[in-house]
């Protein structure tokens, strides 16, 4: 089951995240090939909540960032599909995270009812 998407900043690829723990690419443009999954990352859990865990893109498309069942906001570089960053400070689960559209800043929101900013 997918908890989460969104279209990259070009509008080529969609990012979904799913109750599976993984984040795929998926290719948007006319003709891509048959299996349009580009890319798979891992790394984020989930646990007994089954909160619905978004994900987004960094504005210039290279990075990804994903809320996680472990009090984690998870950032993933998008080429080599290596987690970047793992940032704490959240007391629950991490239901969104979004990137500053011109700042190197991370928003993020919890199940804990707060919202952190994080520096990357």
């Amino acid at each position: 089951m997918i908890t989460g998407m969104q279209l990259s900043p070009d509008g080529s690829y969609l990012l979904t995240n799913g109750m599976n723990c993984k984040l795929c690419i998926w290719d948007m443009r006319p003709y891509a090939p048959q299996n349009r999954c580009v890319k798979v990352t891992e790394g984020h859990q989930r646990n007994f909540e089954k909160n619905l865990l978004r994900c987004s893109w960094s504005p210039d498309g290279s990075k990804v960032t994903a809320g996680s069942s472990d009090r984690m906001v998870y950032i993933w570089d998008t080429t080599s599909r290596r987690i970047l960053y793992k940032l704490p400070g959240h007391t629950g689960s991490i239901n969104e995270c979004v990137f500053h559209p011109s700042e190197p800043i991370v928003g993020s929101c919890s199940s804990d009812k707060q919202i952190y900013l994080g520096e990357i």
